[in-house]
């Protein structure tokens, strides 16, 4: 089983935080206060990001299983970018544990093919796995470029997101390149369609990283997706638009089981 390291804080029904890749628990700071109020907030560490234990080579199915066994019996679940897909992959394999899902610009399937055009080139993920090996902060300073690109204010995301890997660690080479290995390779689309619980997928409108386009093409795959369009923001909307984001998660996540 792999170790994972979550932090929990706050009242009421379960809401389960998942990270994107190259970051760690630490970015949901600014946004943490106010979900207190409403929910107990479960925030888990990615295996070999930010200060995780578990350092090595990992998979999917190996952290769903541990997810399985460390998290509520149910909870509704937001993940942004990498974490939107495993949260989507958890919500399918665990169905009844999981009551909502929330994907903060992240889509199924991250990189481009000839019947998914809404999404990235294999060469940059490519980018970065070279980049990680050879020079891993100009890498990290790199992404967080590309995240925070058209996003008001950007520099002070961009200041913040820097601070988060500093502060929190950079994680481990192993533990990143299997995050990149999950972008690269794995096609979710068909877990869309068979999804129990409701869903929500929130994108920017000016996100280079998860095109706007693929929460049109994901509701083509199930239509009873409910898209949510952050205007200006770019694939960090929680933090340039956190008000507009809290106001959308609050009208779709209804209060169920907190066991």
């Amino acid at each position: 089983m792999i170790p994972l390291k979550i932090q929990e804080s706050g009242k009421g029904p379960n809401l389960v935080l998942l990270h994107g890749w190259a970051m760690n628990n630490l970015v949901w700071q600014p946004w943490l206060a106010e979900l207190e109020k409403s929910y107990r907030v479960i925030r888990v560490e990615l295996p070999g990001h930010g200060n995780s234990q578990y350092t090595k080579q990992w998979n999917l199915e190996e952290l769903l299983s541990s997810m399985a066994l460390r998290l509520p019996s149910c909870s509704a679940v937001l993940g942004w970018s990498l974490g939107g897909m495993v949260g989507l992959a958890y919500a399918s394999h665990y169905p009844n544990r999981v009551s909502r899902l929330v994907m903060l610009a992240s889509s199924a399937k991250f990189v481009r093919s000839e019947d998914w055009p809404c999404a990235q080139p294999e060469e940059t993920v490519d980018f970065f796995s070279k980049g990680l090996i050879k020079n891993p902060t100009a890498t990290f300073k790199r992404f967080i470029r590309l995240q925070t690109h058209g996003a008001e204010p950007s520099r002070e995301i961009n200041e913040f997101l820097k601070s988060v890997v500093k502060k929190n660690g950079e994680g481990s080479i192993e533990g990143m390149l299997a995050g990149l290995s999950i972008l690269r390779q794995d096609d979710l689309r068909d877990l869309l369609c068979r999804l129990k619980c409701p869903m929500m997928m929130v994108l920017g409108e000016k996100d280079s990283l998860v095109p706007l386009e693929a929460g049109a093409e994901s509701a083509q795959i199930n239509p009873d997706i409910y898209l949510s369009v952050i205007d200006g923001a770019a694939h960090v909307p929680f933090l340039s638009h956190p008000r507009e984001v809290l106001q959308g998660l609050g009208q779709f996540i209804k209060e169920g089981c907190v066991a």
